[in-house]
């Protein structure tokens, strides 16, 4: 058996093993890493994953942090922000309630073709160094104190592969997670279908109302959205790719999942002829690329940094939902903690109390992320409770933890014990929204259809907290501050109109934070 030495091994050479390759890469050139994959490269544009949406941490990650923004400009579609429709048997698509926004608040985020991604970076690994073994068929894990070692087969032999540090990044195979027995259940129940097919879905065809096709400033671009056809206990996704191809998601909670009868494509095509035709009807004439079936896909995780030198990245840890699309936000924030981590040891400092303290940071992230899903689900068809929801948890991601990442603190243990007040304010503020969101999810109410446009554009603080993640330089101690200000003051006024009588105006303070919006989610 051969054996090679190496500072760092990454188990899974996806997005989180790449991303987090060419992080340490730029943080310390010297750095030994070790990438093992199953798969050969390159793999196909259109390769069966889940992730293609990123919201704004994982842009300012993937462009600014790793330097790729010139490739997502060339070879990605520019997002149109997040969009939902609430309707279903319905001719007329115009007819539906739309919750979204007239046009973009101004940072890029995108709709990532996943191989085309993954190809990329392989490419960028190669000529940076990076020792990448592709077509690897894992044998054994040794978990050491100070050393770890991997065993797989290569072709016609083994090799043994030890390193000072081992990264699980091989997603929800968790080949490290499952060796130390990790896996942690977070009560919070989803189950998803998702399937490409061989065809640019334009939504904006869906419906030729002028009225509807004026709501947005740049018309004939709603299908560059990440858009959601929505409905009590389920979701349905809707992501353009720059291949051609767009991705299709049904994503349901377990009354939902058992009320529709799927479990393969055709289940899927006679719920969606039944539920949304429009959807359905815009499949016909399409390849079907790929379908696969997850059930109660989310989970958490006990442990995902040691300081004896194991780390685990992306869906390898926890996964809490795919709505919001914040999967590859988590990649960007453990990878962020953990080439930290591995910089400091190489730079021979102590990183036992920076372990533990970056712990406690992901899993109050985690915490916190994962109270926007759990049991909320039986509300997604309600599109009062989804106008308040948005709004709300679009300004706790930018106000708090967008904050965070791109005012680049969350690995400063300093200014993170600083801000700790303020934080433990913005977290109990977000427990008590969540809390008055999931007491009218458990109606599971359906309000009529009034061809409603509710324009989050609209909205000064969301134009606000967006606005402040554009500053060069970020006042983070004033910023957040400020933030959670605004945030608690929006409590008392939305769960108001989260209740059944119609929520008397604040005056000046409510114009000043949410402007006309409430005026559409009340009608």
């Amino acid at each position: 058996m051969q054996q090679r030495d190496t500072h760092v091994t990454i188990l899974g050479g996806g997005l989180a093993g790449m991303s987090l390759a060419l992080q340490l890469k730029y943080k310390r050139p010297n750095i030994g890493i070790t990438v093992i994959e199953k798969n050969s490269y390159p793999v196909n544009d259109t390769t069966a994953k889940v992730g293609e949406s990123t919201v704004e941490i994982a842009a300012h990650y993937f462009g600014d942090v790793l330097g790729l923004r010139s490739h997502f400009e060339q070879y990605h579609l520019r997002k149109h922000g997040l969009r939902l429709f609430f309707g279903s048997r319905s001719d007329e698509f115009s007819e539906y309630d739309e919750l979204g926004v007239s046009e973009l608040f101004g940072i890029p985020t995108y709709q990532i073709e996943r191989g085309v991604l993954e190809n990329y970076l392989h490419s960028r690994l190669m000529d940076l160094g990076v020792d990448f073994i592709s077509g690897a068929i894992l044998q054994n894990i040794v978990v050491g104190a100070r050393t770890h070692s991997v065993i797989v087969s290569l072709a016609e032999s083994e090799v043994c592969y030890t390193s000072r540090w081992l990264i699980d990044a091989s997603g929800r195979t968790g080949l490290l997670k499952r060796k130390l027995n990790l896996a942690k259940d977070n009560a919070h129940r989803g189950n998803a279908v998702f399937f490409r097919v061989d065809k640019t879905v334009i939504i904006d065809d869906w419906s030729g109302n002028s009225d509807w096709c004026d709501r947005i400033r740049d018309k004939g671009k709603r299908w560059l959205s990440t858009n959601h056809l929505m409905g009590p206990g389920y979701w349905i996704w809707i992501i353009p790719l720059g291949s051609g191809a767009t991705s299709f998601g049904i994503v349901m909670d377990d009354k939902a999942l058992s009320d529709s009868g799927i479990t393969c494509f055709d289940d899927t095509m006679e719920w969606l002829r039944e539920n949304h035709p429009q959807c359905a009807a815009s499949l016909d004439g399409a390849n079907l690329l790929d379908f696969v079936v997850i059930k109660n896909y989310s989970y958490d995780c006990k442990q995902v940094f040691s300081a004896d030198g194991w780390a685990l990245s992306g869906e390898a840890g926890a996964f809490a939902d795919p709505f919001y699309s914040p999967g590859s936000d988590y990649i960007a924030i453990s990878n962020t903690f953990i080439t930290q981590l591995i910089a400091d040891e190489f730079d021979g400092k102590s990183i036992e109390l920076k372990t533990v303290i970056f712990q406690k940071l992901y899993d109050s992230f985690y915490q916190n992320t994962l109270l926007l899903y759990k049991d909320l689900y039986g509300g997604f068809g309600d599109r009062r409770m989804m106008a308040v929801k948005l709004v709300w948890d679009y300004a706790y991601y930018w106000g708090v933890l967008t904050l965070l990442f791109y005012a680049d603190v969350i690995t400063d243990i300093e200014k993170m014990r600083d801000l700790n007040p303020i934080l433990m304010r913005a977290q109990k503020a977000n427990k008590r929204m969540q809390k008055a969101m999931r007491q009218r999810a458990e109606r599971r109410l359906i309000l009529p259809k009034k061809s409603l446009f509710m324009d989050q554009y609209l909205v000064p603080v969301l134009r606000e907290l967006n606005a402040v993640l554009k500053q060069p330089q970020i006042d983070v101690g004033s910023s957040l501050e400020t933030n959670v200000e605004k945030m608690e003051r929006m409590v008392p006024m939305f769960e108001q109109m989260l209740g059944d009588i119609s929520a008397e105006s604040h005056g000046d303070i409510e114009s000043s934070i949410i402007g006309d919006y409430r005026g559409y989610v009340m009608a």
